[in-house]
């Protein structure tokens, strides 16, 4: 099960061939601590709860910005209504003067 690294053409690796059941190569030959089993799934799983991890960070800083959005809203909201009061105030007030005119 020896076979040339793509990486290195002198060295000679030794790999598991069992697709999901084991992720796993070793360097033949060569007598360091790169010799030893590297476990690939572990380094999967790293990046896999980094990426979630990252994603739940992602997820609280939109909520965040989800809930000052909404805010802003409703003052707007808040503040749009008064605008429609003081408009529908005027237009009384205008009537009322063009009333007092003609009479």
């Amino acid at each position: 099960m020896s076979q040339a690294s793509q990486t290195s053409k002198a060295k000679k690796s030794y790999n598991c061939h069992r697709v999901g059941i084991c992720s796993f190569f070793r360097w033949l030959g060569h007598e360091s601590s790169t010799s030893n089993p590297s476990n690939f799934q572990g380094v999967a799983k790293f990046e896999l709860l980094k990426k979630l991890r990252e994603s739940k960070e992602n997820r609280d800083l939109l909520m965040t910005f989800l809930k000052e959005a909404e805010e802003q809203r409703n003052h707007l909201k808040v503040l749009l209504k008064d605008a429609e009061r003081d408009r529908d105030q005027l237009k009384e007030r205008f009537i009322l003067a063009e009333e007092k005119e003609k009479a």
